[in-house]
């Protein structure tokens, strides 16, 4: 199952549509505090934008769940905010906002294969 932590109605259909066509079944979040409250239910995978309401942003919530459950492949986007070195572990990839759907799929790929790496 994969989780889609983005507050942009329209955004966040798109990428559970992506998700949905690689065969994930999707759960959905607006904000971190949602997503931390769905994240034990069999997710295997977060995709999650940077800026998001609330108190934490895309950048604290992967490293949240990364802390939480290195089990589950992240992989953080945006549009606005292009993560610096140090802001998410390495294995975490980062898709760079409008993306083509080969580079978002490439960059679940390479989170999937970091997470079974940590197993």
């Amino acid at each position: 199952m994969a989780l889609v932590v983005e507050d942009e109605m329209l955004f966040r259909l798109d990428v559970r549509d992506l998700l949905e066509a690689e065969g994930y079944a999707v759960v959905e979040a607006g904000n971190a505090a949602q997503a931390l409250e769905r994240l034990d239910h069999g997710v295997v995978l977060v995709v999650t934008d940077v800026r998001m309401p609330g108190r934490m942003d895309g950048l604290a919530f992967a490293r949240e769940v990364t802390r939480r459950r290195p089990d589950v492949a992240v992989v953080v986007v945006s549009a606005q905010v292009t993560p610096r070195p140090g802001d998410l572990p390495d294995y975490v990839p980062f898709v760079e906002r409008p993306f083509l759907e080969s580079y978002f799929r490439d960059a679940v790929h390479r989170a999937m294969v970091a997470r079974r790496a940590r197993r």
